[in-house]
C-alpha cells in the first residue's frame, strides 16, 4: 500500500522555511463532492487548490502477499517518513490537511500499477502518524480478556471491537502532548473499505490534524484476495472484467454477479474449527 500525506501551510499562519506549494494532481484523481445545502464549509476537490498551498510526500508500507481467498488482517510494521520531512519538522508541529491511499503492485518490468478493487478488496484499514516523542511497541494479546484489549480495540475501526487476536499488534505509547503542547500522534483512519480511493480524507480549509515532530507511519489493512488468476489479467488495461473464482458453499453471490462471494469477512474450507462442547 502507498499513502500520500498532504501538508498545509496553516500551522503557524505563514509558510515555514522550505515550503514549496505543490501543483500536482491528487493521487486518485479529483474527488466527486457535492456541497451540503445551506452548508458554509467548503471542501477542496484537489489538494493543490488548498488556500495558501500544500505540499505532499509519499510513504510505502511493507509489502503484503496473499493467495486467492485469503484474508490479510495483520498490522504492518511502522515505516520511517522521508528523511527531509523528519528533519524539517523535528522540534515543531506539522499541520496535516489530508491523506490519500492506494494499493499498488510492481510488474516484472518494474512498472507500478494500482491494484483494482476486484482483485484485492480493501475491507477496512487503520493507520497512525507517530511523532518523535511517542513510540510504537509490538505486543501480543491473549484474547478479548487481555487487560490491554479494550483500549486497543477502541482505537481501531472496521469489524467492531474485534481484532486478529492471533496477530501481534502495534500500540502507540508515550505522552499525549509534546513539550511544545502539540499532539504526539494522530489516527489517520476513516475505516472505509472499497471506496477508499475516491473518498476525501481531509478537512475544510482552516482545519487540520497537528502532530509534533512526525517520524513514522503505521498501517493495519484488512484485504481480501478475490483475484481469479486464471481469468483476470492484471497486466493489461486495469481493471479487467471481473470473473469470480471458486467460491465457498456459503457464498450468497448470485451466478454472474459483478462482485466476489468472498467479500464481507469470508470463511472458507481452509479454516479449521475446533469444537470443545458436545452441544
Amino acid at each position: 500500500m502507498m499513502a500520500g500525506l498532504t501538508l498545509g501551510s496553516v500551522a503557524a499562519g505563514t509558510p515555514m522555511q522550505g515550503f514549496a506549494p505543490s501543483h500536482q494532481d491528487n493521487m486518485n484523481g479529483e474527488y466527486p463532492l457535492s456541497k451540503t445545502p445551506g452548508g458554509k464549509a467548503s471542501h477542496i476537490k484537489r489538494f493543490a487548490d488548498y488556500p495558501g498551498g500544500v505540499e505532499s510526500f509519499e510513504v510505502y508500507s511493507p509489502p503484503m502477499t496473499t493467495l486467492y481467498s485469503q484474508v490479510w488482517w495483520s498490522p504492518l510494521p511502522p515505516v520511517d517518513l522521508p528523511a527531509d520531512i523528519v528533519r524539517r519538522y523535528n522540534g515543531t508541529a506539522m499541520a496535516l490537511v489530508g491523506w490519500e491511499v492506494d494499493q499498488v503492485r510492481r510488474t516484472s518490468e518494474g512498472v507500478e500499477k494500482s491494484v483494482p478493487m476486484s482483485a484485492s478488496y480493501n475491507h477496512h484499514w487503520d493507520s497512525w502518524l507517530i511523532g518523535a516523542e511517542a513510540r510504537v511497541r509490538k505486543v501480543s494479546l491473549s484474547g478479548p480478556d487481555d487487560p490491554a484489549a479494550a483500549d486497543l480495540a477502541g482505537r481501531r475501526s472496521g469489524c467492531g471491537a474485534e481484532l486478529p487476536w492471533d496477530q501481534p499488534q502495534y500500540v502507540v505509547e508515550g505522552p499525549e502532548w509534546s513539550v511544545r503542547g502539540h499532539p504526539t500522534h494522530a489516527a489517520l483512519t476513516s475505516g472505509n473499505g472499497g471506496e477508499f480511493r475516491k473518498t476525501l480524507h481531509g478537512f475544510a480549509p482552516g482545519y487540520a490534524l497537528v502532530v509534533d515532530s512526525p517520524a513514522q507511519l503505521q498501517i493495519t489493512p484488512m484485504n481480501i484476495d478475490t483475484w481469479n488468476r486464471e481469468a483476470m489479467d492484471l497486466t493489461g488495461p486495469v481493471p479487467p472484467p471481473f470473473v469470480a473464482g471458486p467460491l465457498p458453499r456459503a457464498s450468497l453471490a448470485p451466478k454472474g454477479a459483478q462482485h466476489s462471494g468472498l467479500l464481507e469477512c469470508p470463511m472458507t474450507t481452509r479454516l479449521t474449527k475446533a469444537v470443545d462442547s458436545a452441544t
